[in-house]
């Protein structure tokens, strides 16, 4: 199963559109997963021309069927859960990435509490920092911004996407840089 992710695109010009080559990576997957900050329902029907869209809705986001605050959803034998920031309290540690956990918690245990079902694989958004990092046995996955790339990248530079894979009972993802 190839499933698309996508987040913090921030567009509210129906002008306006996503880079070229999100369309062309997210060609033939299964699924696009968007992971909040769409601003404008547009951008879900553009990438729904793709295939079916699931998402996050983030703070500014409308209300739309297609978008929920949080979700679990079963994913080629695995629980994926889908979240727009993945902020915990100040008491946290930054891994490598981006991932956010409290100190001296099993992942799996405050996962669980956070998303009522344990999970195996965590796709989030907000900060435009793209990452994808294994902790504890849960992958963790941020597809930066396609818009608005992180600091990391030069002003000006195209963003980021990811892809997220789905087989044998195992994920694997991607960033891909546009």
């Amino acid at each position: 199963m190839q499933i698309g992710l996508i987040s913090d695109t921030h567009l509210t010009d129906p002008a306006s559109d996503l880079h070229p080559g999100v369309y062309r990576e997210f060609a033939g997957v299964d699924l696009i997963l968007h992971l909040g900050d769409i601003y404008a329902t547009f951008v879900l029907d553009r990438l729904e021309a793709i295939a079916p869209v699931a998402g996050i809705q983030a703070y500014p986001d409308p209300p739309d069927p297609r978008l929920m605050k949080l979700r679990v959803m079963p994913l080629g034998g695995l629980q994926v859960a889908l979240i727009h920031n993945l902020g915990f309290p100040e008491t946290s540690i930054n891994t490598d990435r981006g991932v956010v956990l409290p100190r001296g918690v099993p992942a799996r245990d405050i996962l669980r509490k956070k998303f009522g079902a344990q999970v195996d694989v965590v796709v989030f958004g907000d900060t435009h920092e793209e990452c994808v990092e294994e902790h504890e046995g849960v992958l963790f996955v941020n597809p930066g911004s396609p818009i608005y790339p992180g600091i990391q990248h030069a002003l000006g530079s195209p963003g980021t996407i990811a892809m997220l894979e789905i087989a044998g009972g195992k994920a694997s993802a991607r960033i891909i840089q546009l």
